[in-house]
């Protein structure tokens, strides 16, 4: 089984996963596509809202994003990865 990253800035890697994932036959599990924001939402200047959801970031292409989602049973993002897990894997 596959899994994308948690949203969508990950430009390079959520594409290669989902080739693989075809051309090999394994389950996808789509973060990205069901986490409940993109990186485009943002107006230009604005903050990436994946920011709001991690406890440290990354820079890609001179734009900051969450990196590693918050943690614990009270995470948004944690609890929202579980649901889509549950409803993809079903």
């Amino acid at each position: 089984m596959f899994c994308t990253h948690w949203h969508d800035a990950r430009t390079t890697y959520n594409p290669a996963i989902r080739k693989l994932s075809q051309k090999w036959g394994f389950p996808l599990i789509k973060f990205d596509d069901n986490i409940g924001f993109s990186r485009l939402d943002v107006a230009s200047g604005d903050e990436q809202p994946s920011i709001a959801c991690a406890h440290d970031n990354e820079k890609i292409n001179d734009v900051i994003y969450g990196w590693h989602p918050l943690r614990g049973d009270n995470s948004y993002i944690q609890r929202r990865m579980a649901q889509i897990f549950v409803a993809e894997a079903a």
